[in-house]
């Protein structure tokens, strides 16, 4: 599974927001912190250690801002809906590009 570069920016702040301690990493408290608040369920100890060791993150330190991409890529996540949860607003738009107008003949007419 795939994630887009407008989905990496949102876990990027999903991150940021939970790493209190900003040091690049999601500890035992921020990761279930981010859990409970998302999916309404509490972590255990035991969860958190395999969620590390399976996303190739040490314990000590904690989830990695790639191994959360990891697991937004992960089939059934849904980063979106956990932004909206956790900053209780819908995410920034998509930017578009530029539309340019053309008239006849292939005249660029754009303002």
């Amino acid at each position: 599974t795939s994630i887009s570069n407008e989905e990496i920016d949102l876990v990027k702040k999903i991150h940021a927001h939970y790493d209190k301690d900003e040091d690049g990493f999601l500890n035992f408290v921020e990761l279930a912190t981010l859990q409970l608040e998302t999916s309404g369920v509490k972590m255990t100890g035991d969860q958190y250690t395999l969620a590390c060791k399976t996303l190739e993150c040490h314990p000590d330190l904690g989830l990695s801002l790639q191994a959360l991409r990891w697991t937004y890529a992960a089939e059934g996540s849904n980063v979106e809906e956990d932004y909206v949860k956790v900053f209780r607003k819908p995410p920034p738009k998509k930017k578009q590009d530029p539309v340019y107008n053309v008239g006849h003949d292939g005249v660029d007419i754009s303002p």
